[in-house]
């Protein structure tokens, strides 16, 4: 599989970043009864989340000092540029941004660092990877940043990596039961954005954890699939296939692409731009605008990422160092 998988995961990964990009540009209608967006925020930061969980693997093999200095560097060294960035150009409450400023690189730094450290323990990760996430479900504030939820697609996703030579003989299956589980979600309209998790939803409300969950997963698990489909019809074709590979190159900038559209598109262009339903009938925002907008400006952020890459500081500043 070699170049395919990687191309085909990467395609996984543009559709992850493009689905954040349209998802906040429902920003610019905030009045927008959107049928689309709630959709979009049911699975998709559960998707990027249980890609990242997939590519994990070899880092998680590296001692603990060699993965926080790798992950700090991936990581916490472009949410901090970013962070103070925004603060010095948007100003607002530095509190505020502080916490949920590009809130999933520090969610994804934690699942590193709580995953590296559960894979210490001498028990095979199938039994202490379900176990730390019923720990952390409990645990006072864990929810914060969604933490404790996305934990969940992390594991999944290395436990996926660690099986795909199983999982392969059950593709088909588990592609169809989660196709038909989301479309049912979507029909009995439990496709709505995840609730932060704590104590209360989790004693109050466990039917609708139960099913945010499965959500998140079933739409990620459905995107994966459709995206291999893609790549299996087209991949091979002469046209078809460099439209594939320029999406999948797209995919390779993803972090870059996720600090650029928080400018761009969360400080910039939701902001000062509102749409009025008014002019433009809600069924084509919803359904055509938006979504062509997002589009579009996810190609802008992965062009200011491959201009300003280049550059040595900002690339270590806001990229990552990413090569």
């Amino acid at each position: 599989m070699g170049k395919d998988r990687i191309a085909y995961l990467d395609f996984v990964k543009f559709i992850a970043i493009l689905l954040v990009c349209i998802g906040h540009c429902y920003l610019m209608s905030p009045n927008l009864e959107s049928s689309i967006r709630p959709i979009i925020y049911s699975f998709h930061m559960p998707l990027f989340m249980l890609v990242c969980g997939y590519f994990s693997i070899r880092s998680l093999e590296i001692p603990i000092k060699s993965l926080l200095e790798k992950k700090s560097k991936q990581l916490l060294i472009p949410v901090i540029s970013c962070t103070i960035l925004i603060i010095c150009l948007f100003g607002g409450g530095i509190r505020l941004e502080i916490i949920g400023c590009v809130w999933f690189l520090k969610n994804l730094f934690v699942c590193y660092l709580i995953a590296r450290f559960v894979k210490c323990v001498k028990i095979p990760v199938e039994i202490t990877f379900p176990l730390s996430w019923v720990i952390l479900l409990i645990i006072p504030y864990s929810g914060t940043l969604m933490i404790n939820f996305l934990y969940f697609y992390f594991c999944v996703g290395y436990l996926i990596h660690k099986y795909q030579d199983y999982i392969q003989s059950y593709r088909v299956s588990l592609f169809v039961f989660s196709l038909v589980f989301f479309i049912a979600a979507v029909c009995m309209h439990w496709t709505n954005p995840s609730e932060k998790v704590d104590i209360n939803l989790l004693m109050f409300s466990p039917f609708k954890f139960v099913v945010q969950v499965f959500v998140g997963l079933s739409g990620s698990i459905v995107v994966i699939g459709i995206c291999e489909l893609i790549y299996k019809l087209f991949g091979k074709r002469q046209r078809a296939g460099k439209v594939l590979s320029y999406f999948s190159t797209i995919g390779r900038y993803t972090l870059g692409i996720y600090i650029v559209q928080t400018f761009i598109i969360e400080r910039l262009i939701t902001v000062y731009i509102k749409l009025n339903e008014a002019v433009i009938s809600p069924a084509f925002t919803d359904f055509i605008f938006i979504p062509l907008i997002g589009s579009a400006l996810c190609c802008v952020c992965y062009y200011v990422v491959r201009l300003t890459q280049p550059i040595k500081i900002i690339n270590i500043l806001f990229y990552g160092g990413q090569k």
